[in-house]
């Protein structure tokens, strides 16, 4: 086997071979039909060149060489350029959800402190301008659709107020993008729309005592709550996390806490419930919980939240396939199909995003950061862009 120094490298150049002979018609999205793949082209989370470059950051970090630092930024400059005017709103890929526009606005966050490219931000900012006045009252406050096709196909209905009020498609991971624009730029209309997103979140919760549930579409499958980092617990309580270390306002520490509970309460981690199918990854199962517990720990050193990171990394060690060739997780990463069973070797999906989370519980355990934070991280003592 390759010393991991070699395949770092490896998979780094392989990048670079396929950018110098395709430029930037390498990157696609492997999720989803056409609905999917369809403007993803720059994203950070759905196959696109700002998690391309993200990555290559990383490796630069991981082995100083200058190559991959100078790939990233030409991208990253590219990234930045790369928006368009629709129906006067400045787009990337015309879907406001986190997994597509928001995060690529949170990637040149990131990316104008690393390389220090100050106007980088300038299109981030009327993007997020532009997100911000889509808000529709609701409930207690406002929500924002961030991906209507996916959520008409997903539930066959044609009713455009149809949402996921979660972090990929929705108002908590658009919220969280406004709370992260207002860090930046301090002007308080981004600031507002968060909390107006947060108090729209509460007023729709599935509250039982000191806890809480966010169902995962609405109007329908109100009665089904997703756990994981993408439609469920662990990608909203980042929300309330960040938005009460912006405030200090004890309401949405209480709140994250009010999740946290909501998730135990359905008996995760060791128990799989409707929305927390036989699934180990980062995005949709376990290892997501890892992020979210040990991110608390961090900040509170309070010992349960470790033990129930240590509970989470018990449940993937005791589901791991292990041979000659290492570990593997057979699981029901598709939750439309829960009856599927792959094996997913991916960051988001699979084996690489659930050995990072064993990582970081490893370090949790030391009192130390994760060591590589992605733009959408509030956990940790450092900013993502300073380490």
């Amino acid at each position: 086997m390759l010393p991991i120094w070699k395949m770092q490298n490896g998979g780094g150049d392989y990048i670079l071979k396929r950018f110098k002979e395709r430029g930037f018609e390498a990157a696609a999205s492997s999720l989803g039909g056409s609905h999917y793949k369809n403007g993803t082209h720059w994203t950070l989370y759905s196959g696109g060149w700002s998690g391309v470059a993200f990555a290559l950051i990383e490796l630069y970090k991981a082995t100083g060489d200058q190559k991959y630092r100078d790939a990233a930024e030409k991208i990253s400059g590219a990234i930045a350029a790369g928006h368009r005017e629709e129906k006067g709103a400045l787009v990337w890929s015309g879907k406001p959800g986190i997994n597509f526009d928001s995060g690529i606005i949170l990637y040149l966050i990131y990316a104008s402190k690393f390389f220090g490219q100050k106007e980088w931000l300038l299109p981030a900012v009327r993007a997020g301008k532009d997100i911000l006045s889509t808000g529709k009252p609701g409930g207690k406050g406002l929500w924002y659709n961030g991906f209507v096709n996916m959520v008409n196909i997903m539930t066959g209905s044609t009713d455009e107020e149809a949402h996921m009020p979660g972090f990929a498609y929705g108002t908590a991971g658009i919220s969280y993008t406004l709370a992260r624009l207002y860090q930046e730029t301090g002007d308080t209309a981004f600031l507002e729309g968060a909390k107006q997103g947060a108090a729209y979140i509460t007023s729709v919760a599935h509250i039982d005592g000191d806890a809480a549930l966010i169902p995962h579409r609405l109007p329908d499958w109100s009665n089904l709550f997703y756990l994981g980092h993408c439609h469920g617990v662990v990608g909203t309580a980042k929300l309330f996390f960040l938005l009460h270390g912006i405030t200090g306002e004890s309401f949405y520490a209480d709140w994250h806490e009010r999740l946290i509970q909501g998730l135990l309460k359905t008996g995760a981690p060791e128990i799989h419930s409707p929305g927390y199918w036989h699934c180990f990854s980062w995005c949709c199962g376990t290892a997501g919980f890892i992020n979210l517990f040990a991110g608390a720990y961090l900040k509170n050193k309070e010992p349960r939240f470790l033990e129930y990171a240590r509970r989470s990394g018990n449940v993937i060690l005791s589901g791991a396939s292990v041979d000659e060739n290492g570990a593997k997780w057979f699981q029901m990463f598709k939750r439309i199909v829960p009856d599927e069973v792959t094996l997913e070797p991916g960051y988001g999906s699979g084996a690489a995003g659930i050995a990072a989370a064993l990582i970081h519980l490893y370090l949790a355990e030391r009192g130390e950061a994760p060591v590589i934070r992605f733009p959408d991280e509030p956990y940790g003592v450092k900013s993502a862009a300073s380490t």
